[in-house]
């Protein structure tokens, strides 16, 4: 075990993969070993409601509960939960998951797109930019995390199987929502990244160092494509539920 230091402090890595403060130090929950991280909010409440799904678990942040379900699909039991904002925020949340014995998870929710499309298009990343800084936490640096191409095939084929055009693609993560310039859009965009989303490689990163298989399926919601104005379009709104019916199906399919 080492101590990488570096006189960029981002660039630092601790190869000890246990920490002084560790995940699970509140209460000790055992969760089923598939889950799914959903970034949306309304839909989930009313699909726990419907279904009459049990809470198994509650996550407190400093800000906010969140509750953990379970719930059955083709006879396979797993969890789901709301995923907050951004890939520390994330990452807090699966560290949870993985700590009550999840060792599958599917993450859905929204992105920008970077290039023409229609909103609610499905993209499926196969690789994430590392421009935030969570990642750096769980993976010495480098340009990109890979994600697992077993998890990126399973959703796949629901897409295909369900009906619905998507595109593989590579994905941007930033942690600087503010601070997607014009000229850095266009930048990102020619080195071939198709959308933008702020916790792809954050979760990718944990899942790989703890040992986990992690999947993405994004959505568009707004859009940069042209880099004269930011279309907000309807934040993707309308797709919300199809994205969390469509992850509830992927997780059953590994």
């Amino acid at each position: 075990m080492a101590l990488r230091k570096n006189e960029i402090p981002i660039l630092e890595f601790d190869t000890e993969q246990e920490a002084m403060i560790t995940p699970g130090h509140h209460t000790e929950y055992r969760f089923p070993e598939k889950a799914v991280m959903l970034f949306v909010e309304p839909k989930i409440i009313e699909y726990a409601v419907e279904q009459g799904c049990e809470v198994i678990g509650e996550f407190e942040s400093v800000t906010k509960y969140f509750n953990v379900y379970k719930t059955k699909k083709h006879d396979i039991e797993f969890a789901f939960v709301q995923a907050p904002l951004g890939g520390a925020a994330a990452v807090h949340i699966m560290e949870q998951l993985i700590a009550g014995g999840v060792r599958e998870i599917i993450a859905a929710g929204c992105c920008g797109a970077l290039v023409e499309d229609t909103e609610g298009s499905f993209f499926v990343p196969t690789a994430a930019l590392r421009q935030e800084g969570t990642s750096y936490h769980y993976l010495p640096p480098s340009r990109e995390v890979q994600l697992d191409p077993e998890a990126v095939q399973a959703i796949c084929r629901v897409l295909e199987r369900e009906g619905f055009a998507f595109q593989t693609c590579k994905t941007w993560t930033t942690d600087g929502f503010y601070r997607e310039t014009r000229e850095m859009v266009q930048y990102r965009r020619a080195e071939g990244y198709s959308v933008v989303e702020m916790e792809c490689a954050s979760i990718a990163a944990c899942a790989e160092m703890r040992g986990v298989r992690f999947g993405q399926l994004l959505f568009t919601a707004d859009s940069l494509a042209n880099t004269d104005a930011h279309d907000t379009r309807n934040w993707g709104n309308d797709y919300f539920e199809s994205a969390m019916r469509l992850a509830m199906e992927i997780i059953t399919e590994w």
